[in-house]
């Protein structure tokens, strides 16, 4: 695909003046349906969260640059009541996905998909990327009942740019981009026999051979991918170090993890790899990297009589959403006072979200919270296992083969602070159950699926999990101060526990993962004690059937054990539809009711802190039975608790 913009060219300066040329790439990533600064789980604005708290700086960063382009690297349309509203009913098919308004109306110039925007299904996808102004690319997705590409693999964008001397130059720019193979087993229900997904390094190297054949004078990378390893294998989740260090690559935008790099308004500096950013999750920062470019000359001879461009300076850094000032958003508000149609727009998305969240399914007994999901059991993760156990009953009971094996139901607190920060957590009140409710306390439209593990697989599995908390030392002296217990880089939908089991968490001992996900230690483990519900001890060949959600069961968060166990049944169903569905069909008011689960070993009474919202305050019953004494709140604005082991 070539988007052109139709301008004559300028000559390279012959008298030897020194020609150079900037270009400022601005990138988005992660915005999960995130468009307006709002909160629909609580029903209030959210000043920390939307693309529309980026349209300042990204108005004010195309002021200071007068060569601008603006991408947006994927997991774009869904994640939040906005993205599942506007597939509902109530939006009407010719209207066009407010993410998709919104970016036709901010000037886009090119995109990439992210494996969570393949949730709602192929056919979905298909329907509302149709109304995108801008090209999107991603080069590693192609149709399995032929092999063509889902969306083209690359574009080239040819458009005229100033100079420093003020001189018009034809820019050929090629942007490509690529999404996490694992993709294939993360939403496999829907498209599985549609889409196939090829390793993300070899697939973007050929890309960057076209696009450098067809003349392209940059290439940019959007990779839906984190981080990784320099030496990432081929098709490793998380591959952007790799693809920065390929030939022919010129910047490259990262994403996927919800991770920022690098740190915001701090310049990246001098490297041996492409510039990379990576500008967090839901709107936090806008990505900006800044390229300088100076005319060359291809070989001996330029044949075609273009002229060439070459990068030879660049810096990354990010920028926050807050950095514009007063006179910056009133210009704002003047230029979308003049842009009556997109207002319109994005004034009937936030209608019909507020609408569609509003919904109502039944009544809770109880509050519904995350805020001490990390200590102890609690009845928004309980709620989760009741629903997905109802929903798998039926499958089991017409199985002869899966009647007799114990059940146990895999739960997470999604939203649960830690990277995610002091806010981030779900907070629904005792009283009306609403759709928003649902959607707070499990986010995501993962499938249900069935598996059926060993003993053995359940152990790892679970020590995955305790990579959330720091290791914890002895008490050495009476004045010792406090250790923090959480690790802040853990994402707390990693938090897995297995109700139908209850066993002990000894923290003297050093976590066998980081937080990523990654071996770092071999040997005695954290999970002490694992015995089942009834009391009885849980050995190694011992056989369980495991309910948990499609993204685990592939191993997704990096659970390898839980990918090496067997799918017994893979349901098209969302869990959290399951969830609303068993709200709506109980007759009384959900009470949930927690038996076992997880505790920490007693280790003789050390001090530690632990961070949570500062809206825990609220819950002073659970302050009480978990013995939290408060500290006060963090440089980071968590909520500080001490608590004795």
């Amino acid at each position: 695909m070539t988007v052109t913009t139709t301008v004559a060219s300028y000559p390279v300066d012959a008298t030897g003046v020194d020609v150079r040329l900037r270009l400022r790439l601005l990138a988005t990533t992660d915005l999960h349906a995130h468009l307006f600064s709002y909160n629909y789980y609580a029903n209030r604005p959210d000043h920390a969260v939307g693309l529309a708290r980026l349209v300042a700086p990204i108005m004010q960063a195309r002021r200071e640059s007068i060569n601008c382009l603006l991408v947006d690297n994927g997991d774009t349309f869904q994640g939040a009541p906005l993205g599942d509203a506007a597939l509902s009913d109530l939006m009407p098919a010719t209207r066009p996905h407010p993410m998709i308004a919104a970016m036709n109306g901010l000037g886009y110039d090119a995109a990439t998909l992210g494996n969570h925007d393949f949730d709602h299904g192929v056919d979905a996808l298909e329907r509302l990327i149709a109304s995108a102004r801008h090209p999107i690319v991603a080069a590693n997705v192609r149709r399995a009942d032929g092999g063509t590409h889902f969306v083209a693999p690359h574009c080239m964008i040819e458009r005229g740019m100033i100079d420093n001397q003020g001189a018009l130059r034809m820019i050929r720019i090629g942007i490509t981009g690529a999404l996490p193979p694992q993709t294939m087993q993360w939403v496999r229900p829907q498209i599985a026999g549609r889409l196939e997904i090829a390793p993300i390094v070899p697939t973007i190297l050929h890309e960057v051979t076209q696009m450098r054949a067809a003349g392209a004078d940059l290439v940019v990378v959007l990779a839906h991918s984190g981080l990784g390893r320099a030496d990432a294998a081929p098709g490793d989740e998380n591959v952007a170090l790799a693809l920065a260090r390929l030939d022919g690559v010129d910047a490259v935008v990262a994403g996927h993890t919800h991770h920022v790099f690098p740190a915001p308004m701090v310049p990246l500096g001098s490297s041996d790899h492409a510039p990379i950013v990576q500008p967090g999750f839901f709107g936090s920062h806008l990505g900006q990297i800044d390229l300088e470019l100076r005319p060359c000359k291809r070989g001996a001879i330029d044949l075609d009589a273009k002229q060439h461009w070459k990068v030879v300076t660049a810096d990354a850094r990010l920028r926050y959403a807050d950095e514009a000032d007063a006179a910056q958003r009133r210009s704002l508000r003047r230029k979308l006072y003049r842009l009556p149609h997109f207002r319109a727009e994005l004034a009937r998305g936030h209608r019909l979200t507020r609408a569609y969240s509003a919904r109502p399914l039944g009544r809770s007994a109880v509050p519904l919270e995350t805020y001490f999901s990390l200590l102890a059991p609690c009845m928004a993760t309980q709620l989760i296992a009741d629903a997905q156990r109802a929903a798998i009953a039926p499958i089991i009971a017409g199985d002869s083969a899966l009647a007799g094996l114990p059940l146990l139901s895999c739960t997470t607190p999604f939203k649960a602070g830690g990277r995610s920060g002091p806010l981030a957590y779900a907070d629904v009140p005792q009283g009306p159950l609403l759709l928003r409710h649902a959607a707070d306390i499990y986010p995501y439209a993962n499938g249900l699926t069935l598996l059926r593990a060993t003993g053995a697989q359940i152990r790892l599995w679970l020590e995955r999990a305790a990579s959330a908390y720091l290791q914890i030392k002895p008490i050495t002296h009476p004045d010792a101060p406090p250790q923090r217990l959480l690790d802040y880089d853990f994402a707390s939908y990693n938090f897995d526990r297995m109700d139908g089991l209850r066993y002990r968490i000894d923290l003297r001992q050093p976590a066998r993962t980081n937080a990523e996900g990654d071996i770092i230690r071999d040997g005695v483990g954290r999970i002490r004690d694992l015995r089942r519900d009834n009391g009885a001890p849980v050995a190694d060949e011992d056989v369980f059937l495991v309910v948990t959600n499609s993204y685990r069961a592939a191993g997704g968060g990096h659970f390898p054990d839980a990918a090496r166990c067997e799918t017994v049944y893979l349901s098209p169903y969302p869990v959290r539809d399951v969830i609303a569905g068993y709200i709506a069909a109980m007759r009384g008011a959900v009470a949930p009711t927690i038996s076992g689960g997880f505790r920490f070993m007693p280790l003789g009474g050390v001090p530690v802190i632990y961070d949570t919202g500062p809206a825990a305050a609220a819950h002073a019953d659970r302050l009480a039975q978990l013995g939290l004494a408060p500290i006060g709140l963090s440089e980071t604005g968590f909520a500080q608790y001490m608590l004795h082991l």
